[in-house]
């Protein structure tokens, strides 16, 4: 695809590294059907492009994220359940392919985040929130149930319990509060939260990128499967991995008492 081409966000990629900006921002970044086709089509070229080792996600604007837009909803009531169907079956696709990817992905939140933006969120696999920002779980208060995986991004994230009257109590979780529940990883200030998210991001572009695939993969299966089937699942996994270049890099740097060179491969 085309990264110049994008109408919602922005899209680079150096060193390593993918810089995905959501850019919408006098909507409040939105989703809408553009927005989860691109992040579809931009799920997809990351994941299958070996320059890319890590994902920096950061939004411009007031807002992270506003959620769905349901302007869009509200214009012809027999067409709401088609218009779901269409963009989860793009969203939902997009947020599984970044979760499987081995690359990991960063979230910097600088601004407040409501519905079907908080799952996507926490579908990072390491979240800095400003300490200004709010999490909004609105899907009840518009008389919706959850989608873009929120049933599994926050059960994963803060328990099943919690994440379950996080969601039916409509609740709005400060930064601080959402660092709590398992929501956010690190909460720092508004000026700090770019410099240190992409400090984490760099570092993750640097690393093991098949160590980092095998645990996120792994991750994935843990709460769906019995133990003896997980604990098989860690020994292929690392099996795997034990024959790439990384691994063997990994293990001569650290008998030669010296920093690892990796190269994701």
């Amino acid at each position: 695809m085309d990264l110049n081409q994008l109408q919602t966000m922005e899209c680079t990629v150096s060193d390593g590294l993918a810089r995905v900006v959501l850019n919408a921002p006098d909507r409040g970044n939105p989703i809408d059907g553009t927005f989860c086709r691109e992040f579809k089509e931009l799920a997809v070229e990351l994941s299958e492009r070996a320059d890319v080792r890590a994902v920096l996600l950061s939004a411009r604007g007031r807002f992270f994220s506003v959620g769905g837009d349901i302007k869009s909803f509200a214009r012809e009531r027999s067409a709401i359940p088609g218009i779901v169907k269409n963009w989860t079956a793009d969203l939902h696709s997009a947020i599984a392919r970044f979760m499987r990817m081995p690359a990991p992905v960063v979230a910097a939140i600088h601004g407040n985040v409501a519905g079907g933006s908080v799952s996507l969120v926490a579908s990072a696999d390491i979240i800095y929130a400003a300490n200004t920002v709010s999490f909004t779980a609105a899907f009840p208060m518009i008389g919706f149930s959850a989608d873009s995986g929120s049933t599994v991004t926050l059960s994963q994230r803060m328990g099943f319990s919690r994440a379950k009257r996080f969601l039916m109590m409509s609740e709005t979780l400060g930064a601080t509060d959402a660092l709590a529940a398992g929501l956010v990883d690190f909460v720092t200030t508004p000026d700090a939260i770019m410099v240190e998210a992409e400090a984490a991001a760099k570092k993750f572009a640097a690393g093991a990128t098949l160590a980092y695939g095998g645990i996120k993969q792994t991750m994935l299966r843990a709460r769906v499967q019995g133990l003896e089937s997980q604990m098989e699942d860690e020994a292929q996994a690392l099996a795997a991995i034990s024959r790439s270049d990384d691994a063997w890099e990994g293990l001569s740097a650290f008998l030669e008492k010296r920093a690892p060179r990796f190269q994701g491969k």
